[in-house]
């Protein structure tokens, strides 16, 4: 009869096969904290300190993928299955972009426009971050493949796929409140971009959690979408555009 007793590593990983929403959040998540903070102190303009931030999203993906793993699933089954048409997920891609950058738009204007109505000056976007990428056409293209690598699928896979489908799923939380959960999320950890900055990217994380959601979970949309805004938005930095 075998009495061998199991090790702790083996009874950790047994305890992933059933899902705990908060632990499986917080250990996806602790890379992108750590990692993003280690970042944050380095510098966000720095290629080291984005490397790192970047490296914290490799790594939540990796979790993610033992998580699902163990309790039977995968990121095919919470949103990267393929998709039944190729060229309608292009589409919408393209519209998710277009329906992004209009969010963008729309919640700057409204809170510059009740900031100056109250007589306060409106704090601008805060993208010193990104001022290398300036004239610097071999940084431009490092990020291009980063913002279609990395960033669209890191975050995407995160903030979209796994937050909200733990909460809805296994929290049994309402659409609703899981994509505006998922929003407050993903705009706090733009923080760096300031107060206007973390309100236009909640207002673009709202529309990307309802695409996700709205479309079956067809996670090729938001992260073609978030391609198309970072590409674009590297492109005018790169031209100083912005």
């Amino acid at each position: 009869m075998d009495t061998k007793k199991p090790t702790l590593d083996s009874a950790w990983l047994s305890g992933l096969s059933q899902p705990k929403v908060l632990r499986d959040i917080v250990l996806v998540a602790i890379p992108i904290v750590l990692l993003g903070a280690v970042g944050n102190i380095i510098g966000l303009s720095t290629l080291t300190g984005g490397a790192i931030i970047n490296l914290g999203y490799v790594l939540a993906i990796i979790l993610g993928a033992l998580v699902l793993k163990r309790q039977g699933s995968g990121w095919r089954m919470i949103g990267l299955a393929k998709p039944a048409s190729w060229p309608k997920t292009l589409l919408a891609g393209l519209g998710a972009a277009i329906g992004a950058i209009a969010a963008f738009v729309l919640t700057q204007a409204i809170v510059i426009g009740v900031l100056t109505a109250l007589g306060v000056s409106p704090p601008e976007i805060d993208q010193s971050r990104f001022n290398p990428i300036e004239g610097n056409l071999p940084l431009l293209l490092l990020m291009v493949v980063l913002a279609w690598t990395t960033i669209a699928f890191g975050e995407e896979l995160f903030y979209r796929a796994f937050l909200i489908s733990r909460l809805v799923d296994h929290a049994g939380m309402s659409n609703q409140l899981a994509i505006t959960i998922s929003a407050i999320v993903f705009a706090l950890a733009h923080f760096a971009e300031g107060p206007v900055g973390i309100l236009s990217n909640g207002s673009f994380a709202l529309l990307f959690g309802w695409i996700y959601l709205k479309s079956g979970r067809n996670l090729w949309i938001t992260c073609i979408g978030h391609g198309l805004i970072n590409t674009l938005r590297f492109t005018l930095l790169y031209a100083g555009a912005v």
